[in-house]
């Protein structure tokens, strides 16, 4: 099992702990108090991620082939969403990003706690970074 199953497994126990998707839904919310609120240099138009119910500022970045993404939100719930996806890719290879596309909120049991319009931009978010991982291995190899 590669560092990404892993990763995804982990996330699942941490959720799965809850019976009651409210509880659930609520853990999330509290998990948004990782992830800081006012982050100026973050929330300009340039990582202002379109297609998101909610403003979402997301910085990608990638070194020695390894990804990280800095967010953050105007909202709770979707603060807490990022510091997940914050968990579960930051650190990762390129390659392992790319050798995989995560459906985001089904893999992680998540897909109960969210309206199609949230859906539709956690998902964004997710084929993004799949996007981003995949360009860049494109470039590299191609370079």
């Amino acid at each position: 099992m590669g560092e990404i199953e892993t990763r995804i497994r982990e996330i699942k126990d941490e959720l799965n702990v809850f019976d009651d998707a409210f509880l659930k839904y609520a853990f999330i919310v509290e998990l948004s108090a990782y992830v800081e609120p006012n982050q100026p240099d973050l929330m300009t138009d340039t990582y202002l991620h379109h297609g998101c119910q909610s403003q979402v500022w997301i910085k990608y970045e990638i070194e020695n082939s390894l990804f990280t993404m800095k967010a953050t939100s105007d909202t709770l719930i979707i603060r807490g969403i990022l510091y997940i996806m914050m968990q579960l890719y930051n650190g990762l290879t390129v390659k392992e990003i790319a050798g995989r596309k995560i459906d985001f909120l089904k893999e992680c049991d998540l897909t109960e706690q969210f309206s199609g319009a949230r859906v539709n931009g956690i998902t964004g978010i997710a084929d993004t970074i799949y996007a981003v991982c995949c360009n860049f291995l494109k470039t590299y190899e191609t370079s």
